[in-house]
This record gives C-alpha cells, sequence and structure tokens, in this order.
C-alpha cells in the first residue's frame, strides 16, 4: 500500500513541480522515473532487473514511437499538398463560429467510430478543423476538447477499436456482449457532450486573427485549391478501412501529401524537407498563423517524454507495486456502487502512473476481473466500469502515450485542452449513476443477505 502511494507521489509531484516552475515536464517526468527506480531497488529488486523491465518498455512501443513520427511528418505534408488550406477553404464558407464545438465533436465522433481509432481521426481531421477554428475566431483549446472528445467515442466503443477489444479480452468477455453493457453510459456521455458543446457554443466571443474572406482568398493565392488536393484524406481514411496498419496508412497518406507537394503545388524539394524537418511555416501573416506545426525534429522532447515513460511502465509492470493496494481497496465494498466507485479510482490512478493508454485498461480488468465475480457482479459490467475510466481518461494525463499522440496530431497541449474534453471526464461520472440506478439480481440477494 505504502509503495503504491509513494510510486502515485513522486509522479504527480515531480511533474506539478516542473508545471508551476516551467521547466520542461519531460525533466519532471526523469525525476519522477530515478525516485521510482530507487524505491524499487530499495525492494530488493537488482539493477539488472530494473533494467530488464525498462528495455522490455520501451520495445512494447516502438509503433507508437512510429506513429508519433508519421504524425508530425503528415501535418506539414498535408499542408503542403493544398489538403488542410482546400478543407479550410470550403468549410470556412458556410461554418459558424456557434456551431463548430458540435461540428467538431460529432464529425469526430462518427469519423473515429467508423475508423476505430483516436489517433487516426486526429491526426486526418485534427490540423484541418483547428485550421478552421483559427479562421473563423474561435479559440482553439475548446475546439481541440471537442475533437479529442469525438475522437475517444470510437476508442472506446467502437466494434473496429484495438482499445475496445484490449478492454474486452482483459476482462474475459465476447466484445458484442460488452458493446451492449456499454449502451447506457454511451448514449448518456454522448447526449451530456452534445449539450455541453451545444451551450458552450452560445458563449463563443471570436477574437479576431483574420476576416474569412481575406484568409480564402490568402488560400486562394498561394496554394491550388481543388478537390484533386484532398487525396490523402482518401488515401489514409481508405486504408484504415481496409485494415491496414495505422503505421502503414499513416505513412501512406504522408506520401501522398508529400507527391501533391511536389506535381501539384510545384513546391521546391528544399522547402518541402525544410517544413518536414522543423514543421510548416509561412511567410505570409495571415496564414501563418492559421498554417503551422509538425515537423520531426521540433517533437524531440516528446520522443524522450516516450520512451521515459514506457521504462517506468515497464518497471510498474515488473515489480506490481500496486497489487497490495487493490486488495486493500476492496475490503469493505458490497455495492455495485461501492465496487463501481473502487474500480474507477483504480482505473484513473493505473492511467496517471501508467503511462499509455493498454497498461490500466489491461491492469485494471484482469486484477479485477476475480473480485467483481467472486463478488456477484458480471465481467460485462466491470468492462463497462474499465471503459468508462480507464480508458478514455488515459487522453486527460499529459504524459499519457496516447495524451501525447492527441495533442502532437491537433498542435494543442493536453493541459489546454483537458478542460474542455467532456467525453472523457464525464465517463467516470456516467458508469457511477448507472451502477448505482442498476440494481443486478445478484445485488439484491446480496443486499437481503447482509441485511439478516
Amino acid at each position: 500500500m505504502k509503495d503504491a502511494i509513494l510510486t502515485f507521489l513522486f509522479i504527480v509531484i515531480s511533474l506539478a513541480f516542473a508545471a508551476i516552475f516551467e521547466i520542461p515536464l519531460v525533466i519532471g517526468f526523469a525525476v519522477a522515473l530515478i525516485l521510482v527506480i530507487s524505491l524499487v531497488l530499495r525492494k530488493g529488486f537488482t539493477t539488472k532487473d530494473v533494467a530488464l523491465a525498462s528495455l522490455d518498455g520501451i520495445k512494447r512501443i516502438k509503433p507508437v514511437l512510429y506513429i508519433l513520427a508519421l504524425i508530425t511528418l503528415l501535418i506539414p505534408a498535408w499542408i503542403m499538398s493544398g489538403t488542410v488550406p482546400t478543407m479550410i477553404f470550403y468549410i470556412v464558407n458556410w461554418i459558424e463560429p456557434t456551431w463548430i464545438l458540435l461540428f467538431a465533436f460529432m464529425i469526430a465522433a462518427l469519423t473515429s467510430f467508423v475508423l476505430g481509432t483516436a489517433i487516426g481521426t486526429l491526426g486526418s481531421l485534427g490540423i484541418i478543423i483547428i485550421g478552421v477554428a483559427i479562421t473563423v475566431q474561435v479559440p482553439i483549446a475548446l475546439v481541440a476538447g471537442a475533437l479529442v472528445s469525438g475522437a475517444f467515442v470510437g476508442d472506446r466503443s467502437s466494434p473496429l477499436s484495438s482499445a475496445f477489444h484490449l478492454a474486452a479480452n482483459s476482462v474475459e468477455v465476447d466484445p458484442k456482449s460488452l458493446f451492449k453493457k456499454m449502451i447506457p453510459t454511451t448514449l448518456l456521455m454522448l447526449s451530456f457532450s452534445t449539450i455541453f458543446y451545444f451551450i458552450i457554443g452560445f458563449f463563443i466571443e471570436p477574437q479576431g486573427v483574420v476576416e474569412n474572406v481575406e484568409v480564402t482568398s490568402l488560400l486562394n493565392e498561394f496554394f491550388q485549391i481543388s478537390f484533386i488536393s484532398l487525396l490523402p484524406i482518401v488515401v489514409l481514411f481508405g486504408s484504415i478501412l481496409l485494415k491496414i496498419r495505422t503505421i502503414y496508412s499513416l505513412g501512406l497518406g504522408v506520401l501522398t501529401g508529400v507527391v501533391l507537394a511536389i506535381f501539384f503545388q510545384k513546391l521546391p524539394g528544399v522547402d518541402i524537407l525544410e517544413n518536414l524537418a522543423f514543421g510548416y511555416h509561412h511567410s505570409n501573416e495571415g496564414l501563418e498563423a492559421i498554417l503551422r506545426g509538425g515537423g520531426i525534429i521540433t517533437m524531440w522532447q516528446l520522443f524522450i517524454f516516450i520512451t521515459l515513460a514506457s521504462m517506468m511502465n515497464g518497471i510498474l509492470d515488473k515489480t506490481q507495486l500496486f497489487k497490495v493496494f487493490m486488495k486493500k481497496m476492496f475490503e469493505k465494498a458490497f455495492s455495485l456502487t461501492n465496487y463501481t466507485a473502487k474500480t474507477v479510482v483504480i482505473g484513473i490512478i493505473f492511467a496517471i502512473v501508467g503511462c499509455n493508454q493498454a497498461f490500466p485498461v489491461m491492469l485494471t480488468g484482469r486484477s479485477l476481473k476475480d473480485t467483481w465475480v467472486d463478488a456477484g457482479f458480471t465481467k460485462e459490467d466491470l468492462g463497462r466500469v474499465v471503459c468508462d475510466s480507464a480508458l478514455v481518461t488515459s487522453g486527460l494525463v499529459p504524459w499519457n502515450m496516447v495524451a501525447i499522440l492527441s495533442a502532437a496530431a491537433i498542435g494543442v497541449s493536453t493541459l489546454d485542452y483537458a478542460l474542455f474534453a467532456a467525453f472523457l471526464w464525464v465517463g467516470p461520472v456516467m458508469t457511477i449513476l448507472v451502477s448505482y440506478f442498476y440494481k443486478p439480481k445478484q445485488q439484491i440477494e446480496l443486499q437481503q443477505k447482509i441485511a439478516t
């Protein structure tokens, strides 16, 4: 129990200290990692154990590093190809600032449900919608929150989502039965988020960057605005729908964008390489405010951060520091509501310390499966709670890999969008409410037994 609390405090305090004193978070996390390693060594593990666990963690996140690298290339590639400028050109002609939050949430939710991936959705739509937000003079943190919320609808609920299948596998239930069990919270979370963005939209006060007419005219002047420029979107979406791996789909999206930049937008090769390496920049001030981001070299801190996070993940997985903590959590729990609330807390803690989305989902599901069954509750209910807590709240933790990738895809930091990512933080609340009002036969029998 003590080890779990210390680990949690090491991570939170180190990162809070870094944030308060404006030190790069990667340094704060490095300090936390050193403290956790010291704790593990004092418990009797050897330096070899720590090294092997760290190496194992790094091996597991190679695909994440590849995806991050491709996203940093995709953004400038799609701007140079005219893909992003063309989408902005057409969308700003009919979108009203009042509706952009609701539009961002719904288009991202629909896309992510079809594609089954939050990162694929944000990688393809994120920079486009953020560019539209800047053009129509809406605070980008609000729109980023709506986009991330929508993207996680598919990550949590889509039959094509690897995260959803991981949750079903961790509690050993059929994905179809888990999907049905999640319907009440899915509808509640979607309804709340829709109302949230609908209401917030009426309070938006445009802050003014450049007038829409001026922007469309600038886009026309500096880019070939054509439906041909949308080819990279078709290639990326088509690849994902054909179930080609996300890494290869993103790679095809980048390649298509670069080909169009060379042969359709007629950009010099030197400019293309510079933008891919250091991020897209434009000589025109108006366009510079709208079209920006990416660049593989500019993201070096994120690559180091992910490497350190994977080491932490490997060490926690090897040492099982939270085993006693989980056992004690359920000593005085009896009702479904108690079990749900305690599981939510555990899932969120694991999302904070685990550093990736898979770790809290797997550890919460696998560790508590027998505990829930022994108490007379279904594994489907546990799966619902895991999806509504550990899975979605990972996107709110700045050092969690899924949050890092989301922030990189839209060019907005996790801390900036977290408050407005309603779908992510309302999940734990809704799943507790559903458990409170849902009275399964097993719970009624248990309460009667306790009463007698």
